[in-house]
């Protein structure tokens, strides 16, 4: 099988915020007497739209009280100090240098991608960006990354997706995408069983090699490795096509 573009979500897999996201959810919980377990993260937070979370788990909210909470979200990640997932940076310019197509699909606002990619030295390498503002259904729901596809002007089922949520890689699989999850071991479980293919750790062990171009061809061959994946083994060697000229 051959894959011509990857997409990638922000939160958990661009860009560390795991611990951020957790702790400040929980804040909110603590605050108003409520207490969220792992599966009411998994569910409800990460891969979430702010006011999708603010729905499903603090529905007994007043409409000021959520406006508040989404402001007070908007504050602390305008003044966060943002720090890339280790690896993600050296893959993103590999592709980018390849010419091999790239998305970022996420249900963070445009003003935090924004911020995050300035901070973080990645402007201008995703061909397309796709946030919260232009999907209107959120993850699981397959629509920001049909849109990413649509908009590369690839099918989905050619792309590889790497998500750290479960609804994320819901989305992913409802595209028609291969997903691999992003995630420590010890939390891949949830994403091994709604549809991962596999999950890494971070993308230290991803790496990007290009074959020289073929001459009755005009192009040469990129392979995307993924090296030792977490329970369940991904094929290493996954050809792409590398646009030349």
């Amino acid at each position: 099988m051959s894959y011509e573009a990857i997409l990638f979500d922000l939160d958990g897999v661009v860009v560390d915020t795991q611990l951020a996201v957790t702790t400040f959810w929980q804040q909110i919980a603590a605050r108003y007497r409520c207490e969220l377990t792992t599966e009411d993260l998994d569910r409800s937070v990460y891969g979430r739209r702010a006011s999708e979370t603010l729905e499903m788990l603090f529905a007994h909210l007043s409409g000021q009280q959520k406006d508040a909470i989404l402001q007070e979200l908007q504050a602390a990640e305008q003044q966060a100090v943002y720090q890339e997932v280790s690896g993600v940076g050296a893959l993103l310019r590999a592709l980018h240098a390849a010419q091999i197509p790239t998305a970022l699909v996420t249900s963070a606002q445009h003003w935090k991608v924004e911020t995050v990619l300035a901070q973080l030295g990645l402007a201008g390498l995703f061909a397309v960006q796709v946030s919260a503002e232009d999907m209107r259904r959120g993850k699981p729901d397959p629509e920001g990354y049909l849109r990413a596809a649509h908009l590369l002007k690839r099918p989905a089922s050619s792309c590889i997706v790497f998500e750290d949520a479960p609804g994320g890689v819901q989305a992913a699989r409802a595209a028609g995408a291969l997903c691999i999850g992003v995630r420590p071991e010890a939390l891949a479980s949830p994403l091994l069983a709604v549809g991962a293919r596999c999950v890494i750790p971070d993308f230290t062990m991803v790496t990007v090699q290009c074959s020289l171009p073929k001459v009755e061809q005009g192009a040469g061959a990129l392979t995307l490795c993924v090296g030792t994946a977490l329970h369940v083994p991904f094929v290493e060697r996954t050809v792409l096509p590398k646009r030349t000229g």
